[in-house]
């Protein structure tokens, strides 16, 4: 990480050689106004590109933890995404703009040791976020690891679609995207958990009909846009809960392979959680029939998993009944809060509390 150190120039003067020496020994002995700057953050928060640091999945980006009064960022976007940003864990919204810029995320903070936490709003599909560098007046510190993480994988509802919507009559757009108040996203706060969030608006696990790609098929891309490797092993994961099934059987639709293809997933989260808790969760869109369908079928999963060995996996039961909705029907915040309550009660009745 290369660090660039700026001492305040003194004011050109004319000065004897004895004064001049002596101003010289002040800005050798006394603290200069030094600036660090990294291009790595001091912690990933979700899945990132290795290359060129890049992030795209909904609730992905970075933290910094640093000693100063101000800190800054730059960050190439699209200029359609926004990030909640967290400042000591007080959030506020920033909006990206199209390129490269440079972005003050701290500024007049009493002299001491910050944390900014930076995450996207948005999901993959609107573009990557790429980190450039971050610059503070004082010095960057090392992170903090996270003792437990939860990942959360699943379709609109998980990367938060709508959520801040006026009602079910407005349509999508970015700005009513917030995945930072998601089901998973206020479980996982409340329970001290690190959070990945693996979701794409639209995607389910069957084949047939008119989905062309499933979660099997993206769930390993370092984003959404890219495509990646499979993902290693990770002890730290403590729970992964997969809420998919709803563009599954949506319309009145029972697709054949839905069954097969879950076990399959079950069977690659397992390989890559050894020791995590999986929550196979359904809800709350979808009519009351075909939520039925959808729960038969996550069931026959269940069973088929714990045929085959599975002792950690437990079906999570998420309609709850809404009192008010995002966009096109999507789940509102206090949705979200209520289905954020039943995960953390299934969780902290598995693994107790993480905080």
């Amino acid at each position: 990480m290369p660090v660039i150190a700026r001492c305040r120039p003194w004011p050109v003067m004319r000065f004897d050689v004895a004064i001049a020496f002596l101003f010289l020994s002040l800005c050798t002995f006394m603290p200069c106004f030094a600036a660090e700057t990294i291009e790595r953050p001091s912690k990933w928060i979700g899945r990132v590109a290795a290359s060129d640091a890049a992030f795209g999945w909904p609730g992905s980006g970075f933290a910094l933890h640093f000693e100063g009064t101000s800190l800054s960022a730059t960050l190439v976007d699209t200029g359609k995404n926004s990030l909640e940003v967290e400042l000591d864990g007080v959030p506020q919204r920033l909006d990206l703009q199209a390129g490269q810029h440079r972005y003050q995320l701290a500024d007049g903070l009493r002299q001491g040791a910050h944390e900014i936490r930076a995450t996207r709003r948005t999901e993959g599909w609107i573009g990557d976020t790429i980190f450039v560098s971050a610059e503070t007046d004082g010095s960057f510190l090392p992170a903090e690891i996270p003792a437990t993480k939860l990942v959360a994988i699943g379709d609109s509802i998980t990367a938060g679609y709508g959520l801040e919507g006026v009602g079910p009559g407005c349509k999508f757009s970015p700005g009513t995207e917030n995945q930072y108040l998601t089901y998973a996203a206020v479980a996982a706060r409340s329970l001290g958990m690190e959070l990945t969030t693996l979701a794409v608006s639209g995607i389910g696990l069957s084949r047939t009909g008119k989905n062309a790609k499933t979660m099997l098929d993206v769930i390993d891309s370092v984003t959404p846009l890219r495509k990646g490797v499979p993902a290693l092993p990770d002890e730290r994961v403590s729970a992964v809960v997969v809420n998919l099934g709803t563009n599954d059987f949506s319309d009145n639709r029972n697709p054949s392979d839905f069954i097969e293809e879950y076990v399959k997933l079950i069977f690659r989260l397992r390989n890559q959680f050894p020791k995590a808790y999986l929550y196979a969760a359904l809800g709350p869109m979808m009519s009351q029939k075909d939520f039925d369908v959808a729960e038969k079928a996550i069931e026959a999963v269940v069973q088929a998993s714990a045929a085959k060995g599975e002792t950690r996996l437990r079906y999570l039961n998420l309609r709850v009944k809404p009192k008010d909705f995002g966009c096109d029907w999507h789940p509102s915040r206090s949705t979200n809060a209520a289905m954020a309550t039943l995960l953390e009660q299934a969780i902290r009745a598995d693994w107790g509390p993480h905080d």
